[in-house]
């Protein structure tokens, strides 16, 4: 069995319990804007993946499923339960995976700019070649590239605020942590099937400027336990673009999913 993990995390607020799960290069601080919109009617709770933010790094080889086992382990510890579970796009990958392995202890779940597809043959050489400039040149430099690619036109034009948050943010990362998800993302699995279960009900959110997964690649899945909200000026960080429209999709899918 795999070293599990123990997770940094902050939590707030009474009611249905929202875990939520950053994105690659992310941390806690992510979901702050969303955090504060849904902490008044529902217990909240945001983690830090390994190898990012307060959580500590471990050496690299690991997987998204150790990942969700992390988050497992951090759920039977507290011992929370019918969860509803959001995960932002590396913390979508690692969201199906519970979902795949746990879905009892999940009231809901959602992808959040993300998808359910595995990496494309270009998207792994890329991944690898992450690796690369983060093993010779360090984070800085790979995230002062990345971060541009993560927000819309108009974001890059007109909230130079939210790419110096986005920048600050992910130089904070490990090494050991960008490259363990690098390699953790290039190696995940199809998880189509997982969506297609219609024993969870489901909520996709797309972003109509996403330059990283594209609304197509978010929106695989139809069905009546499917519920898609697309946002049309969000690139892929919604959560910092547009945190009321993300924040109302979350708390209308929670509210609603919880009544049954």
């Amino acid at each position: 069995m795999a070293e599990r993990v123990k997770l940094a995390y902050r939590e707030s607020g009474e009611g249905e319990t929202i875990l939520l799960i950053h994105g690659f290069c992310g941390n806690k601080d992510y979901w702050k804007e969303v955090e504060a919109r849904l902490s008044p009617s529902h217990h909240v709770v945001v983690l830090d993946m390994r190898g990012h933010g307060e959580t500590k790094a471990v050496e690299p080889g690991y997987s998204i499923h150790d990942m969700a086992e992390d988050v497992f382990a951090f759920i039977e510890e507290k011992g929370l339960q019918n969860i509803f579970l959001f995960g932002h796009s590396m913390g979508g990958y690692i969201t199906l995976d519970l979902a795949k392995h746990h879905p009892e202890i999940l009231g809901g779940y959602g992808l959040i700019h993300s998808t359910a597809y595995p990496d494309s043959e270009e998207a792994k050489k890329n991944r690898s070649a992450g690796v690369s400039k983060v093993s010779q040149q360090g984070v800085d430099l790979f995230v002062k590239e990345l971060v541009p690619k993560l927000v819309s036109e108009r974001t890059r034009e007109t909230e130079k605020d939210v790419i110096k948050k986005l920048f600050e943010i992910g130089i904070e990362t490990n090494p050991k942590g960008v490259i363990g998800a690098l390699m953790a993302m290039r190696n995940r699995e199809d998880l189509t099937h997982v969506l297609e279960n219609d024993r969870l009900p489901v909520l996709l959110v797309a972003g109509g400027q996403d330059e990283v997964i594209s609304p197509e690649k978010t929106f695989t899945v139809n069905g009546s336990h499917v519920t898609k909200a697309l946002i049309e000026e969000a690139g892929h960080m919604g959560i910092f673009e547009t945190p009321d429209e993300v924040s109302r999709a979350i708390a209308s899918f929670v509210d609603e999913n919880s009544k049954k």
